[in-house]
Protein backbone atom coordinates (compact mmCIF):
# COMPACT_ATOMS: atom_id res chain seq x y z
CA UNK A 1 0.00 0.00 0.00
CA UNK A 2 2.67 2.65 0.72
CA UNK A 3 4.69 1.56 -2.31
CA UNK A 4 1.44 1.87 -4.29
CA UNK A 5 0.98 5.49 -2.27
CA UNK A 6 4.26 6.74 -3.38
CA UNK A 7 3.93 6.04 -6.57
CA UNK A 8 0.68 7.92 -7.08
CA UNK A 9 2.84 11.05 -5.61
CA UNK A 10 5.65 10.37 -7.59
CA UNK A 11 3.39 10.50 -10.89
CA UNK A 12 1.76 13.46 -9.24
CA UNK A 13 5.08 15.58 -8.42
CA UNK A 14 6.47 14.88 -11.94
CA UNK A 15 3.30 16.17 -13.57
CA UNK A 16 3.19 19.22 -11.83
CA UNK A 17 6.83 20.04 -12.07
CA UNK A 18 7.84 17.86 -15.37
CA UNK A 19 11.07 19.95 -15.49
CA UNK A 20 12.35 18.87 -12.20
CA UNK A 21 16.20 19.82 -12.07
CA UNK A 22 18.25 17.30 -11.36
CA UNK A 23 20.43 17.05 -7.83
CA UNK A 24 23.36 18.52 -9.70
CA UNK A 25 21.50 21.66 -10.56
CA UNK A 26 20.53 21.92 -7.24
CA UNK A 27 23.87 22.07 -5.67
CA UNK A 28 25.02 24.17 -8.10
CA UNK A 29 22.12 26.72 -7.21
CA UNK A 30 22.47 26.26 -3.64
CA UNK A 31 26.26 27.50 -3.65
CA UNK A 32 25.28 30.49 -6.11
CA UNK A 33 22.32 31.36 -3.43
CA UNK A 34 24.95 31.30 -1.00
CA UNK A 35 27.52 33.09 -2.70
CA UNK A 36 25.15 36.17 -3.33
CA UNK A 37 24.18 36.03 -0.01
CA UNK A 38 27.71 37.16 1.01
CA UNK A 39 28.24 39.29 -2.33
CA UNK A 40 25.18 41.60 -0.24
CA UNK A 41 26.24 41.26 3.10
CA UNK A 42 29.75 42.61 2.32
CA UNK A 43 28.48 45.03 0.41
CA UNK A 44 26.79 46.03 3.62
CA UNK A 45 29.19 45.32 6.15
CA UNK A 46 31.75 47.22 3.79
CA UNK A 47 30.11 50.69 3.13
CA UNK A 48 29.37 49.88 -0.44
CA UNK A 49 25.99 50.43 0.12
CA UNK A 50 23.97 51.85 3.08
CA UNK A 51 21.46 49.98 5.48
CA UNK A 52 18.41 51.04 3.63
CA UNK A 53 19.77 50.25 0.12
CA UNK A 54 19.74 45.81 0.51
CA UNK A 55 16.48 46.40 -1.94
CA UNK A 56 17.86 45.42 -5.53
CA UNK A 57 16.19 48.87 -6.89
CA UNK A 58 19.14 51.03 -4.76
CA UNK A 59 22.07 48.68 -5.11
CA UNK A 60 24.98 50.95 -7.19
CA UNK A 61 26.82 49.75 -9.80
CA UNK A 62 29.75 48.37 -7.83
CA UNK A 63 27.47 45.78 -6.99
CA UNK A 64 24.86 45.37 -9.65
CA UNK A 65 28.28 44.47 -11.84
CA UNK A 66 29.95 42.12 -10.40
CA UNK A 67 26.43 39.95 -9.68
CA UNK A 68 25.59 39.73 -13.50
CA UNK A 69 28.94 39.01 -14.16
CA UNK A 70 29.19 35.66 -11.94
CA UNK A 71 25.30 35.00 -12.65
CA UNK A 72 24.14 35.65 -9.52
CA UNK A 73 21.51 38.46 -10.16
CA UNK A 74 18.45 35.82 -9.55
CA UNK A 75 19.65 34.08 -6.46
CA UNK A 76 20.54 37.47 -4.55
CA UNK A 77 18.30 38.02 -1.31
CA UNK A 78 15.95 40.46 -2.16
CA UNK A 79 14.84 41.81 1.41
CA UNK A 80 17.13 42.29 4.76
CA UNK A 81 15.19 39.59 6.50
CA UNK A 82 15.87 36.97 3.26
CA UNK A 83 20.20 37.79 3.52
CA UNK A 84 19.86 37.62 7.22
CA UNK A 85 17.91 34.29 7.31
CA UNK A 86 21.06 32.96 5.63
CA UNK A 87 23.48 33.93 7.80
CA UNK A 88 25.12 33.07 11.06
CA UNK A 89 24.23 34.55 14.78
CA UNK A 90 27.63 36.69 14.54
CA UNK A 91 27.01 37.96 10.95
CA UNK A 92 23.73 38.54 12.04
CA UNK A 93 25.51 40.45 14.90
CA UNK A 94 28.01 42.70 12.51
CA UNK A 95 24.95 43.42 10.43
CA UNK A 96 23.46 45.11 13.37
CA UNK A 97 26.83 46.89 14.79
CA UNK A 98 26.82 50.56 14.22
CA UNK A 99 30.73 50.03 13.53
CA UNK A 100 30.16 47.39 11.41
CA UNK A 101 32.69 49.35 8.52
CA UNK A 102 35.52 49.62 11.53
CA UNK A 103 34.87 45.89 12.12
CA UNK A 104 34.94 44.88 8.54
CA UNK A 105 37.91 46.89 8.48
CA UNK A 106 39.88 45.25 10.79
CA UNK A 107 38.72 41.64 9.59
CA UNK A 108 40.28 42.23 6.05
CA UNK A 109 43.54 43.25 7.78
CA UNK A 110 43.56 40.13 9.89
CA UNK A 111 42.53 38.20 6.60
CA UNK A 112 45.43 39.70 4.43
CA UNK A 113 48.09 39.20 7.09
CA UNK A 114 46.89 35.67 7.61
CA UNK A 115 47.39 35.10 4.04
CA UNK A 116 44.08 34.07 3.68
CA UNK A 117 43.98 35.99 0.22
CA UNK A 118 47.75 35.03 -0.77
CA UNK A 119 50.56 36.99 -1.03
CA UNK A 120 50.90 40.71 -0.78
CA UNK A 121 51.92 42.82 -3.79
CA UNK A 122 55.12 44.34 -4.12
CA UNK A 123 57.58 44.37 -1.33
CA UNK A 124 55.48 44.75 1.32
CA UNK A 125 54.55 41.88 4.21
CA UNK A 126 52.12 43.25 5.94
CA UNK A 127 49.30 45.75 6.32
CA UNK A 128 47.45 47.81 8.52
CA UNK A 129 44.96 50.62 9.05
CA UNK A 130 44.84 54.29 7.99
CA UNK A 131 42.90 57.15 8.07
CA UNK A 132 41.50 57.73 4.57
CA UNK A 133 41.57 61.18 3.38
CA UNK A 134 38.85 63.78 4.16
CA UNK A 135 37.16 63.64 0.56
CA UNK A 136 37.29 60.13 0.17
CA UNK A 137 34.04 58.18 0.71
CA UNK A 138 35.19 54.86 0.94
CA UNK A 139 36.15 54.62 4.06
CA UNK A 140 39.55 53.68 5.75
CA UNK A 141 43.05 52.81 3.61
CA UNK A 142 44.89 49.59 4.01
CA UNK A 143 48.95 51.12 4.44
CA UNK A 144 51.36 48.29 2.88
CA UNK A 145 54.40 47.91 5.07
CA UNK A 146 57.63 46.42 4.24
CA UNK A 147 59.50 46.44 7.73
CA UNK A 148 58.05 49.70 9.35
CA UNK A 149 58.23 51.73 5.71
CA UNK A 150 54.87 51.82 3.96
CA UNK A 151 55.32 50.89 0.08
CA UNK A 152 51.31 51.56 -0.73
CA UNK A 153 47.94 52.48 0.22
CA UNK A 154 44.59 51.46 -1.10
CA UNK A 155 41.14 51.18 -0.18
CA UNK A 156 39.84 48.79 2.14
CA UNK A 157 35.90 48.60 0.83
CA UNK A 158 37.76 47.69 -2.63
CA UNK A 159 38.36 44.56 -0.75
CA UNK A 160 34.61 43.65 -0.16
CA UNK A 161 34.56 41.01 -3.06
CA UNK A 162 37.22 39.24 -2.03
CA UNK A 163 35.76 38.93 1.53
CA UNK A 164 32.51 37.85 -0.06
CA UNK A 165 33.94 35.01 -1.69
CA UNK A 166 36.04 34.38 1.36
CA UNK A 167 32.87 34.10 3.49
CA UNK A 168 30.86 32.23 1.01
CA UNK A 169 33.78 29.48 0.50
CA UNK A 170 34.54 30.11 -3.05
CA UNK A 171 37.77 28.50 -3.49
CA UNK A 172 40.30 31.40 -3.95
CA UNK A 173 43.00 29.39 -4.80
CA UNK A 174 41.14 28.77 -8.34
CA UNK A 175 42.37 32.56 -9.09
CA UNK A 176 45.76 31.74 -7.91
CA UNK A 177 46.28 28.85 -10.49
CA UNK A 178 45.17 30.95 -13.05
CA UNK A 179 47.68 33.34 -12.43
CA UNK A 180 48.39 35.74 -9.45
CA UNK A 181 47.35 39.39 -11.12
CA UNK A 182 50.18 42.29 -10.98
CA UNK A 183 49.29 45.89 -11.36
CA UNK A 184 50.84 46.04 -14.80
CA UNK A 185 48.82 42.94 -15.88
CA UNK A 186 45.37 43.48 -14.74
CA UNK A 187 44.48 44.46 -18.53
CA UNK A 188 45.70 41.96 -20.26
CA UNK A 189 44.66 39.15 -17.22
CA UNK A 190 41.17 40.26 -17.35
CA UNK A 191 40.72 40.01 -21.42
CA UNK A 192 42.76 36.03 -21.03
CA UNK A 193 41.33 34.87 -17.81
CA UNK A 194 38.04 36.33 -17.36
CA UNK A 195 38.93 36.90 -13.52
CA UNK A 196 36.98 39.76 -12.08
CA UNK A 197 38.91 42.88 -10.52
CA UNK A 198 36.89 44.31 -8.20
CA UNK A 199 34.72 46.60 -11.04
CA UNK A 200 37.52 47.89 -12.84
CA UNK A 201 41.02 47.74 -13.75
CA UNK A 202 41.13 51.13 -11.68
CA UNK A 203 40.61 49.36 -8.54
CA UNK A 204 43.15 48.45 -6.58
CA UNK A 205 43.90 45.44 -3.96
CA UNK A 206 46.52 44.99 -1.61
CA UNK A 207 46.86 41.59 -2.77
CA UNK A 208 47.75 39.40 -6.04
CA UNK A 209 44.92 37.40 -5.82
CA UNK A 210 41.67 38.88 -7.26
CA UNK A 211 38.32 37.83 -6.78
CA UNK A 212 36.84 35.11 -8.87
CA UNK A 213 35.24 35.64 -12.40
CA UNK A 214 32.55 33.97 -13.79
CA UNK A 215 33.30 29.91 -13.99
CA UNK A 216 31.33 26.73 -14.72
CA UNK A 217 30.56 24.87 -11.44
CA UNK A 218 31.16 28.03 -9.35
CA UNK A 219 28.27 27.19 -6.93
CA UNK A 220 28.94 23.50 -6.34
CA UNK A 221 33.01 24.93 -6.01
CA UNK A 222 31.53 27.15 -3.35
CA UNK A 223 29.26 23.87 -1.84
CA UNK A 224 32.11 21.69 -1.40
CA UNK A 225 34.39 24.06 -0.14
CA UNK A 226 31.70 24.67 3.11
CA UNK A 227 31.50 20.79 3.25
CA UNK A 228 35.66 20.52 3.29
CA UNK A 229 35.83 23.35 6.04
CA UNK A 230 33.32 21.66 7.84
CA UNK A 231 35.08 18.69 8.32
CA UNK A 232 38.56 20.34 8.84
CA UNK A 233 36.76 22.03 12.13
CA UNK A 234 35.21 18.62 12.95
CA UNK A 235 38.44 16.84 12.60
CA UNK A 236 40.33 19.65 14.71
CA UNK A 237 37.76 19.43 17.38
CA UNK A 238 37.94 15.47 17.22
CA UNK A 239 41.97 16.31 17.87
CA UNK A 240 41.12 19.06 20.73
CA UNK A 241 39.37 16.54 22.29
CA UNK A 242 41.67 13.46 21.94
CA UNK A 243 44.46 16.57 23.89
CA UNK A 244 42.04 17.48 26.43
CA UNK A 245 40.96 13.75 27.49
CA UNK A 246 44.97 12.80 27.66
CA UNK A 247 45.58 16.24 29.48
CA UNK A 248 42.63 15.03 31.74
CA UNK A 249 43.54 11.84 32.54
CA UNK A 250 47.55 12.67 33.16
CA UNK A 251 45.84 15.51 35.84
CA UNK A 252 43.88 12.40 37.40
CA UNK A 253 47.31 10.49 37.06
CA UNK A 254 49.52 13.71 39.06
CA UNK A 255 46.21 13.53 41.30
CA UNK A 256 46.14 10.34 42.22
CA UNK A 257 50.12 9.81 42.76
CA UNK A 258 50.21 12.85 44.86
CA UNK A 259 47.24 11.83 47.00
CA UNK A 260 49.24 8.35 47.44
CA UNK A 261 52.39 10.24 48.39
CA UNK A 262 50.29 12.12 51.14
CA UNK A 263 48.89 8.99 52.56
CA UNK A 264 52.42 7.17 52.46
CA UNK A 265 53.96 10.56 54.28
CA UNK A 266 50.94 10.74 56.56
CA UNK A 267 51.32 6.77 58.08
CA UNK A 268 54.78 7.28 58.33
CA UNK A 269 54.59 10.28 60.78
CA UNK A 270 51.77 8.04 62.56
CA UNK A 271 54.29 5.37 63.49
Amino acid sequence: MADAQLAALSDDASRLAPDVPGLSQVIEDAGLQRLAAYYLYSALVAGLIGDDDAAPGHWPAQLTEPLQRLGLTRFTPRTRRGLVAQLTAAEQAMLQNPDKQLEFARMVVSLINQGAFGPLCGQADRVRLAESAASDKTGMDLELLNGSTVVARCSVQAHWELVAQYLAGAALQYASSVGAVRPHKVSSQLKETGISHAVSATVTLAVAVHPLGAAAGLGTRVIRSRIESDRDEADALHQLGTVLTTLRDQAYNELSDTGAEHGERAANSNR
